[in-house]
C-alpha cells in the first residue's frame, strides 16, 4: 500500500527566473544531463551495480512496474497537496520510495503542473534503474529502492551555471556569499512544513542586485539541512564563481542566484 504525507503550502514573494542564455552544463554524475537551456535535469543510478530492468518476468520488471504506477499516479491525485509529497509502493526487494518537492514560492497548480511534466521525463530517461532523479525549475522528483524520506543525499550533483560574466567578480562574491549564509540559516530553521528562503543583496560599487533561494527537502532535520546548503555554497566558486547566476542542485537541497528577477 502506498502511505503519502502532505505538507502545507507558503508563499513568498520572489520569483527567479533562469538566464535567457543557454547555461552550459557540469555534471558530477556520469548518467546526468540537461536540456540545453536546463528547464530539466536528471540523473539516474543503478544504486550499487544491480542490472538493469528488461521484462515483466522478472524482479526488474516488477520494481519497474511500481515505478511507473507510483509516478504516474501521484500528480494527479486531487486530495494531494502537491508542494511536498512521499510514498512507497511494492514489497521488497520491489520497493519504490519516491519524493516530489516543489519550490517554496510556487503556487499549488503550477506545483501539480510541475510534477505532471516532469515524471513523464523521469521515466523515459530513468524507468530502467533503481534510483531516479529530475530537477525542474519549480519542482524536484525523485525515487529509489532505498528509503530516502528524512536522509541526506548529496550525490547526485548538477551545477548550472550562467554563460553570462561578471566583470566584477570579486565585488560579486562579496554581496552573494553573506546572502547565501543568511537565507542558509533562515531555511534549516523552517519547519517541517517548509524549508525555504529567498532574498536579494546589492553589490558593492555597481550596485547590481543579486537574488537568489536556498531550499531543502523538508524532511531533513536542521542540522542536515545546514549541511546540505553548506556544501552546495561550497561549489559556486567552482561552477559560478565569476558568472552572474547559477544553481547548484542536489537531492536533498537546492540553491540558485540570478541577476535578473521577475
Amino acid at each position: 500500500m502506498a502511505s503519502s504525507r502532505l505538507l502545507s503550502f507558503f508563499i513568498l514573494p520572489i520569483l527567479l527566473v533562469l538566464d535567457p542564455l543557454a547555461p552550459t552544463i557540469v555534471g558530477h554524475h556520469t548518467r546526468g544531463a540537461c536540456t540545453d537551456k536546463a528547464d530539466y535535469c536528471w540523473s539516474c543510478d543503478d544504486n550499487g551495480g544491480m542490472p538493469t530492468f528488461n521484462n515483466a518476468s522478472n524482479n526488474g520488471g516488477i520494481y519497474r512496474e511500481n515505478l511507473n504506477t507510483l509516478l504516474s499516479s501521484f500528480p494527479s491525485d486531487p486530495k494531494i497537496n502537491p508542494i511536498f509529497y512521499s510514498s512507497s509502493l511494492g514489497q521488497a526487494p520491489d520497493t519504490v520510495n519516491a519524493i516530489a518537492v516543489c519550490r517554496g514560492d510556487v503556487a499549488p497548480e503550477d506545483c501539480r503542473t510541475c510534477f505532471k511534466n516532469s515524471v513523464p521525463i523521469l521515466l523515459q530517461y530513468c524507468a530502467d534503474q533503481k534510483k531516479g532523479i529530475i530537477w525542474a525549475e519549480r519542482c524536484t522528483v525523485r525515487y529509489s529502492n532505498i528509503s530516502i524520506l528524512g536522509v541526506l543525499e548529496y550525490d547526485p550533483l548538477q551545477n548550472v551555471p550562467s554563460q553570462r560574466d561578471v566583470p566584477n567578480a570579486e565585488q560579486y562574491k562579496q554581496a552573494r556569499d553573506p546572502l547565501f549564509e543568511k537565507l542558509s540559516e533562515e531555511a534549516a530553521a523552517g519547519d517541517s512544513d517548509l524549508k525555504f528562503a529567498a532574498g536579494n543583496a546589492s553589490v558593492p560599487v555597481t550596485n547590481e542586485t543579486i537574488y537568489a533561494t536556498v531550499q531543502c527537502s523538508p524532511d531533513l532535520d536542521k542540522q542536515n539541512c545546514s549541511d546540505c546548503l553548506k556544501k552546495s555554497i561550497s561549489e559556486i566558486p567552482g561552477c559560478c564563481g565569476t558568472v552572474g547566476g547559477g544553481r547548484v542542485l542536489r537531492p536533498s537541497c537546492y540553491l540558485r542566484f540570478e541577476s535578473n528577477p521577475f
